[in-house]
């Protein structure tokens, strides 16, 4: 037989399941990170913040819509650090891999871009709450 304290954690857990699975989800993640790694002249990045908002998460959930997406590269020997803005229209249910752009290896300043956006599996467009 199974102890009061197990059987109640039991039903919490099984309550919120049932919660997650009946809310549609309609986020998207933003990541910091190379897709493809064989390009020289990408980089990844440190997102620092959408938006209002800053963040120091490595993997960012954002709703749906219009985004500014403030990155920061790896500085390269000999200069400081370098942030930039990407201007991002999020789709629902999609991971954005992002990173930076240089010209030349040892070029400071840089260019932020989508290297790969991925859907997310097991989470549909269709059937995504539109916000």
């Amino acid at each position: 037989m199974l102890s009061k304290p197990v059987l109640v954690t039991a039903a919490g857990i099984a309550m919120l399941l049932a919660g997650c699975a009946s809310t549609p989800f309609n986020g998207s993640y933003l990541v910091g990170n190379r897709y493809f790694k064989t390009p020289i002249d990408t980089q990844p990045v440190i997102i620092l913040g959408v938006d209002d908002w800053d963040t120091t998460l490595h993997r960012v959930l954002v709703e749906p819509g219009e985004r500014l997406v403030h990155v920061q590269a790896l500085p390269v020997p000999g200069a400081p650090w370098r942030t930039a803005t990407l201007k991002l229209d999020v789709k629902p249910c999609v991971t954005y891999y992002i990173v930076a752009v240089r010209p030349t290896p040892i070029t400071a300043d840089f260019t932020p871009k989508v290297d790969y956006a991925e859907a997310l599996p097991g989470c549909s467009p269709d059937t995504a709450v539109k916000g």
